[in-house]
């Protein structure tokens, strides 16, 4: 298995963020997690990264255990993740934004590589590459947040709420642009609150309460299972 997530358990303090949390994914696949806010889906993601360190389980990578490793050499085995919130660095152009996903590429003709392929996916981006990046709408620094993330060449990329906040019409671009990263050959984890959008582009899914995987299947199926329909569809 391309990743697998095996009894996590991560604190804050005392609190428990995450309670034997058991997850794979397949390579090329497109896996979500749906939840209420504080259900634990950012937490996840962030034993992922490295930044949170699990207090127990095991979290295997590409044939490599990871939940003991640094953010840096997680970033380098080839996992990097686009956080909630966007987080761009508003006083940097595009450009240099994207720059700085590739910090880790040595090679300079693929960083230009990689930054056109990046203008590909989001076209207004490489209208705006010599725009200051707290210039950009809500829709376009969300597009520069996820084309930063895949400046390192990801074998997989986790996207932390990529529809929050966004109109309508920019979710269908992203929602585009994720399909298009799945095309390429990246296998996404996709952590949402709209499990609508979700669902209908994942291909299997969990969903996560207090911390602990609630239910979990084909997102197909769960897209009919009646309990999600009836707390997280609102049908």
């Amino acid at each position: 298995m391309f990743l697998s997530v095996e009894n996590l358990t991560a604190h804050y303090g005392r609190v428990k963020a995450l309670d034997g949390v058991t997850m794979q994914a397949e390579k090329g696949s497109i896996v979500t997690l749906i939840g209420a806010n504080g259900a634990g889906k950012s937490s996840f993601m962030m034993c992922l990264s490295g930044v949170l360190r699990p207090t127990s389980g095991t979290i295997e990578f590409d044939g490599r255990r990871i939940e003991r490793a640094w953010p840096e050499e997680i970033v380098a085995m080839g996992l990097s993740q686009c956080p909630e919130g966007r987080r761009v660095w508003p006083r940097m152009t595009v450009l240099e934004n994207l720059e700085m996903g590739a910090v880790t590429v040595r090679d300079g003709a693929l960083v230009r590589e990689r930054i056109e392929w990046s203008f590909g996916l989001f076209p207004i981006l490489g209208e705006r590459r010599r725009q200051l990046a707290g210039s950009l709408s809500g829709g376009e620094q969300q597009m520069l947040a996820i084309a930063r993330a895949l400046m390192s060449g990801p074998k997989l990329l986790m996207l932390d709420e990529p529809s929050l906040g966004l109109a309508p019409i920019v979710v269908e671009k992203v929602v585009e642009a994720i399909r298009d990263i799945r095309k390429s050959g990246t296998t996404v984890i996709l952590v949402e609150q709209n499990a609508f959008m979700a669902l209908s582009i994942a291909d299997y899914a969990y969903v996560l309460e207090t911390g602990k995987i609630a239910l979990s299947g084909k997102a197909a199926d769960l897209m009919r299972n009646d309990e999600v329909r009836k707390s997280y569809l609102g049908i």
